[in-house]
């Protein structure tokens, strides 16, 4: 049920199904119509899932249009921004203790209601925590085992107890559900074909829209919430989130009516959709992202394990020439190179950690040379008697990755660095077998996030965690990484994820690339688009039609 940072699975996630924000215009909006959000392509785009409740996995789990949809129906406490911090929803403010036992305080707001009249209040929550606890097959079981108890103190106040100190509170409580309509119910079966009170069969919902339809194989329709009790209704009169289109080709969906805004097209895409009349490109980056991992582990190249040597290669590559003269720059211009392995740019707390690694291959010449490595006649390095040539394992079938990899090895040549590049199939078989075997020195990994929560990170840049695929291990980096998942003042924990980060900028265990690339496409008539990265559908509720 809580969306946690997603690492764990970001691995298997070639592409990430969304893109950023764009497009918001000073115009008075007009009331009704409906839009067609279109979504297929890369990676096959968001997919079907076999019902809509968020209390079971099959229905709610990564990569399914569950969470999307359920966001703009169901609300939860608090909502994830495009800018990777929360704002409460269902809740006017929370108030945590810093002692145990370590409690937190919801305020559920006055004036929240479902959309049949009934008032949100403690009740709901306290049936969520029961059902959560109860559902079978859950999404992951976090809320299980952090949450000891859940009570009502008052109508519109809840009382939570933690079992220790979780920096992710905030994503507890995602979805809260309607105890009203769903008391008495068998949970494993309600929400089946839409969100609706199974008594009468009457759509429910505590956000903006109500599920109005649900075509299987192709659509699901939602409409305005005219019982919304938020600071505006919906714009839309409907928004029919379509996940099966004519073609693979996003022109195809625009010339032939399908869609008024579109995304989950590969980047190649992108110049014939800027040709379309009519067309506009919202360029914007997702919450996935491209590193170069390091493996210092022994299987590796054992001049890696030298710094200077991890150091002379973040030098002496070209991270913004890998985005411009690649498939990543042609889909959006604004990206620039990722300087922060534990934050994004859109996060008030990104704080650019690797900036010290700036292009210039005669440092880089310099760097192997201080660490005693020697220059061949071919112009290839060797160390301590092992000639400078490292295996670079990349996911095959994609050509941005594949254009990047090819750019890499050029530049790392020129400052006597051999690579050799293997593509192998991705998913489960590059996570689950490539990466584990250390049988390289060089990968190209693509990580994703689904939560502003930036815990867990300790998973991946801990000594010995279970995805920390460079063997990197420092104990004041993994220290501070164990602390900020106890955190609960999200500006504390960032000061310490942020040393943290500086710590593994110096010590150079994998070199942040790039985030990848999300662009959105939309009719011209379609007003105040604004897209985060964690959520597609994000402001729905704010977008109009002036046709």
């Amino acid at each position: 049920m809580a969306r946690r940072l997603a690492l764990i699975v970001a691995l298997v996630l070639l592409l990430l199904p969304v893109s950023s924000a764009g497009g918001a215009e000073a115009q008075t909006p007009k009331r009704g119509g409906t839009l067609v959000f279109g979504t297929q392509g890369a990676g096959g785009g968001l997919r079907e899932p076999a019902c809509l409740n968020a209390l079971l996995g099959k229905c709610y789990a990564p990569g399914l249009l569950t969470p999307f949809i359920s966001q703009k129906v169901l609300l939860g406490a608090f909502e994830a921004r495009p800018d990777f911090t929360w704002r409460p929803r269902l809740v006017s403010r929370v108030e945590f203790t810093r002692t145990p036992p370590f409690t937190l305080t919801y305020h559920i707001r006055p004036e929240a209601r479902w959309s049949d009249g009934v008032p949100i209040t403690a009740r709901d929550f306290v049936f969520t925590d029961r059902a959560i606890r109860a559902a079978g097959g859950l999404v992951d079981d976090t809320h299980v085992v952090r949450v000891r108890s859940v009570r009502a103190v008052a109508a519109k106040t809840v009382q939570v107890v933690l079992r220790s100190r979780y920096a992710g509170w905030r994503s507890l409580f995602n979805t809260v559900l309607p105890s009203h309509a769903l008391m008495g119910e068998d949970l494993d079966r309600v929400f089946t074909d839409g969100i609706d009170d199974p008594k009468h069969g009457e759509p429910i919902a505590s956000g903006p829209f109500l599920v109005e339809s649900w075509e299987r194989g192709t659509q699901i329709e939602l409409r305005r919430n005219p019982g919304y009790w938020g600071p505006r209704r919906a714009y839309l009169d409907r928004l029919v989130v379509r996940y099966r289109l004519s073609s693979l080709d996003p022109v195809d969906w625009f010339r032939s009516g399908e869609v008024d805004v579109a995304q989950h097209f590969r980047a190649v895409s992108v110049p014939d959709l800027r040709r379309e009349p009519g067309i506009r490109i919202v360029p914007g980056p997702s919450s996935g992202w491209e590193d170069l991992t390091i493996n210092l582990g022994s299987a590796g190249h054992p001049a890696l394990r030298t710094k200077l040597v991890r150091r002379a290669l973040a030098t002496g590559i070209d991270r913004a020439a890998l985005i411009r003269d690649s498939p990543i720059g042609a889909a959006d211009q604004t990206l620039r190179p990722l300087d922060s392995v534990l934050f994004l740019p859109q996060s008030p707390y990104y704080r650019p950690k690797w900036s010290r690694y700036r292009y210039s291959p005669q440092a880089a010449r310099r760097l192997l040379e201080e660490a005693g490595c020697r220059r061949g006649a071919d112009g290839i390095y060797s160390c301590d008697g092992a000639r400078l040539r490292l295996r670079l394992v990349a996911r095959a079938g994609l050509p941005a990755p594949a254009r990047v990899v090819s750019l890499l090895q050029q530049q790392l040549r020129e400052i006597g660095v051999e690579v050799l590049i293997s593509f192998h199939p991705p998913g489960p078989v590059f996570a689950g077998q490539v990466l584990p075997s250390g049988d390289w020195d060089l990968a190209q990994i693509g990580w994703a996030s689904l939560s502003p929560d930036p815990s867990g990170w300790d998973l991946n840049y801990g000594c010995g965690r279970t995805y920390n695929f460079s063997h990197y291990c420092q104990r004041l980096a993994t220290r501070d990484l164990d602390q900020a998942d106890r955190i609960l003042d999200a500006g504390d924990q960032a000061r310490v994820l942020n040393r943290a980060d500086a710590q593994i900028a110096k010590d150079v265990p994998v070199i942040p690339l790039y985030q990848i690339p999300f662009p959105a496409a939309a009719k011209s008539y379609v007003r105040n688009l604004s897209l985060s990265p964690l959520n597609p559908l994000w402001s729905a509720e704010n977008w109009w039609l002036d046709r």
